[in-house]
């Protein structure tokens, strides 16, 4: 079983141009981890604006899926090409709260930007909620 508070030991702040803005949000990922609970995540602490208009459609989507989707599922439900879906799952930058990781292919698990490894974790980690 993945062990959160052993893979994440430091979330760093650069500048209010980061990807997450920094009012409490370090707080609120270790809450997350150790309650394997994301339903009170709060996601305007994400910096929403940096994204393109497809991704906001797509990661805002995914927020509320609770198992998995196929990339060809999610091209259909959107009208885009599945490699589309998969490149927008790779440059994901909320990663873990907006879940690409539960982005699967048709025949198999697909491809996570980390490792195939780590999208298995992941994945088995949800089950056993």
């Amino acid at each position: 079983m993945l062990t959160f508070e052993k893979k994440i030991d430091k979330i760093a702040f650069v500048d209010k141009s980061a990807v997450y803005k920094q009012s409490s949000l370090q707080k609120m990922f270790s809450m997350v981890f150790k309650n394997k609970d994301l339903s009170f995540f709060d996601y305007g602490l994400l910096n929403w604006e940096m994204l393109s208009d497809e991704q906001k459609m797509l990661y805002s989507y995914l927020r509320f899926i609770s198992g998995v989707i196929t990339y060809k599922e999610l091209g259909e439900r959107f009208g885009f090409h599945q490699r589309k879906i998969a490149y927008l799952m790779k440059i994901n930058p909320f990663v873990y709260v907006v879940p690409c990781h539960r982005v699967i292919a048709k025949n198999s698990i697909g491809g996570y930007q980390f490792s195939i490894e780590l999208k298995k974790e992941l994945l088995d980690f949800e089950k056993n909620i």
